[in-house]
This record gives C-alpha cells, structure tokens and sequence, in this order.
C-alpha cells in the first residue's frame, strides 16, 4: 500500500486544539490530490442526497404542545446549542462526545458560523452557514473513546492495543442536508505508540468515508473492491498519505456504494491495514469519530439519529434508539431497537420528524402559520383549531414562530431560546397586530 506524498505547507504557529489536529506540524492540503497537484474528476456517479428531518431541530421546537384541530403534536425540542469554536456537548448518556471543530478555519484565520445542538429525543448535530475561508476542512463530529492529543469521554476499555480488539462495528443513521458538494460523512480513528498525550502519539490514522458530494475526491481508488466486511459491504482502499495535516500515515477507505446509514464491521479495514502496513498489534487504538469534513462552499444541516460503536461485544449507544436504551423512547417495541433501515424510517413520526408530522412540506419547518393549523387565522378558535402554544423558554424558536405569553400573540424574529416576550423595540419577540 504506496503511500503518496501530499502537498504541504509551512505553518509558524506552535498551538494546539487538544480536540482537533495539532498544528506544530506542516498542515497538509486536504483538498484530495494524488498526483503532481492536478485534481482529478470523480468517478463516483451522482447519487441524491434526501433528509427525513430536514431543519427540524430548529423549526419544530415551536410546535411543541401545539393543538392541532383537537390533535396535541409532541415535537423535540433543543435542550443545548452551542456554537463557540471546539465547543462540546456530551451526548449518548455521556459516552460521547459533540465537539464543533472547526480546525480548517481556524488554521487559516476565517470564520464559519457552525454550531452543534442536541435534542430532547436523543437526536443531536450541527449546522454551518456557507463557508467561504478556502483551506484545511472542517471536522465537527462525534467522539467515543479517546483521541491522540487526550480528550477522554470516558468510555471503557478506550485506548486498547489493538491486538485485544476481536470485534470492533459502527452502526449509524445521519440525515445530511448539504448544499454544495465538496463534503463527506467520514469515520475515523488512530493508532498510537503510547497513551495520548498534548503532543500527540499517533502513528496511523484511518479513515474510513461512508457517504461523500460529488466534488469530493481522492481520484480513482488505489484497489477497488480491497476488502469485503461480514455485513457485505465491499470497501475501496482510496488513497494512501505520508500526511493527513499530523506526522501520521494517513490511509483513507471508502463504501464502495456510499450510505448515509448501515452498519460496518471495522475489524475488516484494520486487518487490512495490519496486513499491508504491518501495523504491531501493540499500537493503542484511541477512539471512534464520525463526522462531516467540508470545504469552502458549502453549508449543511447533519443530525445523528443513530451513532453505535461495539467493541468486544460492549455496545455504546447514542442518537433517537440509544439515549436510555428504554422502549418507550424507541417508539414502544423491541423492534425499533434493531437499527435495521425500516425500523429507522418507522420511528420518523416517533421523532416528529417525518414530512407529514411537519405539514408536508419544507415550510412546516420554520412554523409559519399556515403549517401550524392549516390557515393563516391560527389565532382564531373558530376553526376549532385552537390557539397559539404558551411561550416556554426550553424550546428553540425561529424566524415567524409564534406564542401567546400574557394574553397577547408574540412572532420570533429570529433564532431565540429562553428569552421571554416582552414589548421592546428591536427585540426579538414581537406582538403581532
């Protein structure tokens, strides 16, 4: 397995982000190049991109307890948003961990307004407006385990010798909403030659790109059809790097037929490696990250509905199925737990998230009036519709949400969490007239 010498460039800086790459050492180009700087045209056929979800984390909040022509909706609501550079939530019971990494724009002095939020419902993720900054990626992903530099979620037996590993599967359902198409949804992990440490241990990184836009390449795969897991999923060997932007060999793997949700068994990649590489079965494997690069050009919307990763027959749980492990929460049976795909799509009306639970269209998700009863007189009882929900300061209200708080009728003018309507010039509750 060649590994190819990647573009790289001087960096002065000595910083680290203990939760991202470090940057004490030359920052590779990740802008995918496997010859002498020419970028080469995918070969990956078009492949449309759909979410069950959309923008619901935001919108939706404000239909909670909304009646409904005599119907009372249940939606999630966002408990936690946050929005600060390498920001966390801890998620999945506290086994992972959100981190709003945004390395790539930050190594080359930009900005992206990208946040990352977790739901009432066990769903969580993040958003980003269009990036602009040209440059490294951005990663914002979730973590179980460890990573080189020594963020720890606490989750056992992470780091383990990778000799002790004899099981090792990611199963996951993400619903992207991606505009433009240099991105990918990607998981990763390292090995390291000693236990993680502010200098960084690591010797191989893995990256294995489940689903990917169509900008988005490493050329045509180094071996094609290189390996195929216990579930039947033939996984290509893409690339190989002497650098991904750390002093880490950097090999990248990809799905064959890219999904956005399945389940991979991970010992069939490091086997592989250990075989072409001769990775020592001493090497600490540190943690599972999955996430969303992307490059200047885009802006998205990922939710996590299901992130799983089992180790040894120790299963960790996060997203919709994972955050208590009760039935109740899962839609009321055994059968929503499987991660199969018609059990992920039946749960949409648990989660409130399928078109119909919206109003059908994407306008039912910024609560307008109309998707909120159907007319634009949803004040009015007359229709017997009932009124406008109570303010309540947990859920997140948006643009053109409306409440009613102290006998009067209250719009959002923009993005609003536990602030209460009051009449004030320029604030962002108003009464309607």
């Amino acid at each position: 397995m060649e590994n190819v010498t990647r573009k790289t460039q001087p960096t002065d800086s000595t910083d680290e982000k203990p939760l991202g790459k470090p940057t004490d050492t030359p920052s590779a180009s990740r802008q995918r190049r496997t010859d002498s700087g020419s970028d080469r045209v995918s070969d990956r056929t078009s492949r449309g991109r759909s979410s069950r979800r959309g923008f619901l984390h935001v919108g939706a909040s404000a239909l909670a307890a909304t009646a409904l022509c005599g119907t009372t909706v249940a939606a999630q609501t966002t408990d936690t948003r946050s929005c600060g550079s390498f920001d966390t939530i801890d998620v999945g019971d506290g086994d992972f961990l959100l981190i709003n990494n945004d390395w790539g724009t930050d190594a080359a002095g930009g900005d992206v307004e990208m946040c990352i939020w977790a739901n009432d419902d066990g769903t969580y993720g993040f958003d980003w407006d269009t990036r602009t900054t040209e440059g490294e990626p951005n990663y914002p992903q979730a973590l179980v385990g460890t990573k080189p530099w020594g963020t720890d979620t606490g989750a056992d037996p992470f780091p383990v010798p990778r000799g002790e590993v004899a099981e090792l599967e990611l199963t996951y359902d993400v619903d992207l909403e991606i505009t433009g198409e240099n991105w990918n949804l990607a998981e990763e992990w390292w090995l390291l030659d000693g236990q993680p440490n502010p200098s960084g241990s690591h010797v191989q990184e893995i990256m294995l790109v489940l689903e990917w836009g169509d900008e988005h390449t490493h050329g045509p795969p180094a071996e094609p059809g290189a390996i195929e897991d216990a579930h039947g999923n033939v996984i290509d060997h893409w690339v190989s790097y002497d650098s991904g932007g750390t002093n880490a060999d950097f090999h990248i793997f990809r799905l064959a037929e890219g999904s956005a949700s399945g389940t991979v068994d991970l010992t069939a990649i490091m086997e592989y490696v250990s075989d072409e590489v001769g990775v020592s079965d001493d090497l600490l494997l540190s943690g599972i990250e999955l996430g969303t690069e992307y490059w200047a050009g885009t802006s998205g919307d990922v939710t996590y509905n299901t992130f799983d990763v089992t180790i040894n027959g120790q299963t960790y749980s996060s997203g919709s199925d994972g955050q208590d492990g009760s039935d109740d929460d899962q839609g009321g049976s055994d059968d929503d737990q499987d991660g199969s795909d018609d059990d992920q799509d039946d749960s949409d009306d648990d989660q409130g998230g399928s078109d119909d639970d919206q109003g059908g269209s994407g306008d039912g998700q910024d609560g307008s009036g109309d998707d909120q009863d159907g007319s634009d007189d949803q004040g009015d009882s007359d229709d017997g519709c009932g009124s406008y929900p109570a303010w309540d300061p947990k859920p997140v209200y948006t643009d053109g949400d409306r409440v009613t708080h102290d006998g009067t009728v209250w719009e959002a003018q923009w993005w609003t969490q536990n602030q209460e309507p009051r009449n004030e010039d320029w604030y962002v509750w108003q009464p309607v007239e």
